[in-house]
């Protein structure tokens, strides 16, 4: 062999020698430097279709194996597992196909835990994480106090679904829905007020009865009230304006037997008494004697020793329409000018 043909054979060896050493050298980001840009390889620090993950090197126990697959002893984005701070995990680091790489809803649709408060649907708050004990939940209500929205019925909710939705039941102010209710803001059959809350003292209580001194439904019994079972309701044994049911009663606007009137109300100086007597001077029931009453006693009750119309009881008297010793007529009245006599004597 001649000088140059062994020289010719060294460097080939030398080179292909080196070309040997320098491949085995090499880490798996650098493959790609080995290819002709038509392959993509993992290693590449690229996430590529069918990889879940790349982070360039070929280092198991950071998150991302060395065949570019996610470590599933580490919770991470990618792991097909929705994990607090996620709001979608689609097991792949691909975008566009509606949950992005970094496991963020894509579209541009409003969500919780975008970082953007949106109060059309719902949120209190949006911090941008899943995460609770940090002022604001997973499903962006507020935390730290009874809220509407927190899952918790507090008072004074009527409920509480957790959410900021209407329609479902519950309203946004968690006020139960398809039904008219104390606490609503509007005043219903049977409610004195409705201030659109559940709160004592500020004028109308919690059962939408109006407050103050004897006002009928704070459940304190205050003349001229037959009865206050603190509500505004009828078929109870109450009715809504604190008058007693099943019974004819002074007060319902009805004119019973033994009653003068009854203008349904209990007040005084309208004409007709509490005690549902006539008003003015001489009208038997309002408490004071005029003649020709024999006694007054304020009602209009019998067998109280003075009748409904202001006769003694319990002897016979002028004026009870029978007529007795002594008596040359009795019509039952105490009035002159009918012929006879309040004295029962005959007149003409």
């Amino acid at each position: 062999m001649t000088f140059s043909s062994r020289l010719t054979s060294t460097l080939f060896l030398s080179t292909l020698l080196a070309f040997a050493l320098g491949a085995c050298d090499q880490q798996p980001g650098d493959l790609g430097q080995m290819t002709d840009g038509d392959e993509a390889l993992c290693g590449d620090g690229v996430v590529q279709p069918d990889e879940q993950c790349d982070d360039g090197n070929g280092v198991d126990g950071d998150g991302c194996t060395a065949n570019c697959t996610l470590d599933n002893n580490q919770p991470a984005c990618g792991d097909a597992i929705l994990q607090p701070g996620e709001q979608c995990d689609d097991g792949n680091g691909l975008d566009g196909d509606g949950c992005t790489a970094n496991c963020t809803l894509e579209n541009n649709q409003p969500a919780c835990g975008d970082g953007l408060v949106q109060p059309e649907n719902g949120e209190q708050c949006d911090d941008g994480n899943a995460v609770d004990g940090d002022g604001c939940t997973p499903t962006c209500m507020l935390e730290g106090q009874p809220l509407c929205g927190d899952g918790i019925v507090h008072p004074p909710e009527q409920c509480d679904d957790g959410n900021g939705q209407d329609g479902d039941g519950c309203t946004a102010n968690c006020t139960l829905e398809a039904q008219p209710l104390c606490g609503d803001g509007i005043v219903h059959p049977l409610e004195q007020c409705d201030d659109g809350n559940a709160i004592d003292g500020d004028g109308c209580t919690p059962t939408c009865m109006l407050e103050g001194q004897g006002a009928c439904g704070d459940g304190v019994l205050q003349p001229p009230e037959q009865c206050d079972d603190g509500n505004g309701q009828d078929g109870d044994g109450c009715t809504a304006n604190c008058t007693l049911e099943a019974q004819p009663l002074c007060g319902d606007g009805i004119v019973h037997p033994l009653e003068q009137c009854d203008d349904g109300n209990a007040i005084d100086g309208d004409g007709c008494t509490t005690t549902c007597m006539l008003e003015g001077q001489g009208a038997c029931g309002d408490g004071v004697l005029q003649p020709p009453e024999q006694c007054d006693d304020g009602n209009g009750q019998d067998g109280d020793g003075c009748t409904a119309n202001c006769t003694l009881e319990g002897q016979p008297l002028c004026g009870d329409g029978i007529v007795q010793p002594g008596e040359q007529c009795d019509d039952g009245n105490a009035v002159d000018g009918d012929g006879c006599t309040v004295t029962c004597l005959l007149e003409g």
